[in-house]
């Protein structure tokens, strides 16, 4: 009989992945079974609009260790993995991809470091990836260094495909954000860590469920929940066009009064659009900022669970969870 409180918990968001779930579940199943007869496995249903659900439902009836939570609509990855991380029962947790490109074989290890050698968190980081579309590598590239720079955070090759222990699980869920980045939380908490390179495989789906607007937009908002550079940045910008429009008054003044003024209409111009565009470009950061507060200060749940696959439904899952995030705040645990 499976205790119910695993050693292990292995959290896999899914979204619109199918018929392929027959194929990666008892890849990783097995896997696991390797590190440790006592876990449990958690596929995350994040809104799927196709058969994923019924498939969650079949795997879930097959096996006893194997246990479905479907989301009400779309949120996002990381919504799906809170979910996940909020029901999971086990001393630590795995988050990993359910198309595979997260390897499951080494979950054995990952279970070893964080039992044997006592890290808090072991953190999968990516190899040089060839197959990846190089304009999408270099965003990514970009947004890293930008991370690094502005947060101190540093993501280069880093991935969701991360062991917790139960301690950063419970202090992760302390952290009472409504716009998440599990990454960068979890780095942000600074457990004991430890870093395991891996290749990333081919990837089970047909098409990425991460189209590059929707990439931009999570990379925008990670670095505006971690960090007010961006807002100083535009402090520094308004401070050199002001040095600039001083020095440039004292010429057009000097020339006014020696006699030598001449007709300055398309300078003009040019001033006023750049003035223009540099002021928009700093409404639209504070823009961004004032957005992040206004999500914050609605403090609406992370997200809703629809229904439960081998799990008891627990009443009020969602309202329960957003009570908890509130008195998180206060108390300092859920």
């Amino acid at each position: 009989m499976l205790s119910p409180h695993p050693e292990l918990s292995i959290i896999v968001p899914v979204f619109r992945e199918g018929a392929a779930l027959f194929k990666a579940v008892p890849r990783i199943a097995a896997c696991a079974q390797l590190a440790t007869d006592s876990f449990e496995l958690l596929l995350v249903d994040d809104g799927s609009d196709d058969d994923t659900w019924s498939c969650v439902c079949a795997l879930s009836s097959e096996h006893s260790r194997i246990h479905g939570i479907r989301l009400n609509r779309n949120y996002g990855k990381d919504a799906a993995i809170s979910a996940g991380l909020h029901r999971c029962m086990g001393s630590a947790a795995i988050v990993l991809d359910a198309d595979l490109q997260h390897p499951p074989e080494l979950i054995p290890e990952f279970f070893r470091l964080w039992k044997d050698q006592g890290f808090h968190v072991v953190e999968g980081v990516k190899r040089q990836r060839d197959d990846e579309p190089f304009v999408r590598r270099q965003c990514s590239r970009v947004f890293n260094h930008l991370a690094l720079l502005s947060t101190g955070l540093d993501l280069r090759n880093s991935s969701d495909f991360k062991l917790i222990s139960r301690q950063v699980i419970e202090a992760w869920e302390r952290m009472n954000e409504s716009r998440i980045f599990f990454r960068g939380m979890v780095e942000w908490l600074g457990f004991r860590k430890l870093q395991v390179p891996f290749d990333v495989a081919p990837s089970t789906r047909s098409a990425s469920t991460f189209p590059a607007m929707k990439l931009l937009s999570m990379s925008a908002r990670a670095i505006i929940s971690f960090s007010s550079t961006p807002l100083r940045i535009a402090h520094l910008i308004s401070a050199a066009f002001i040095a600039f429009g001083v020095v440039l008054g004292a010429e057009a003044l000097f020339l006014r009064l020696t006699n030598r003024a001449v007709d300055g209409f398309t300078t003009v111009i040019v001033l006023q659009l750049l003035t223009g565009g540099l002021l928009l470009a700093i409404l639209a950061v504070m823009s961004e900022y004032l957005s992040a507060i206004y999500d914050e200060v609605k403090a609406r749940p992370r997200f809703f669970i629809a229904e439960t696959a081998g799990l008891a439904q627990e009443a009020g899952d969602s309202i329960m969870h957003s009570m908890a995030r509130t008195a998180g705040g206060s108390t300092g645990s859920h």
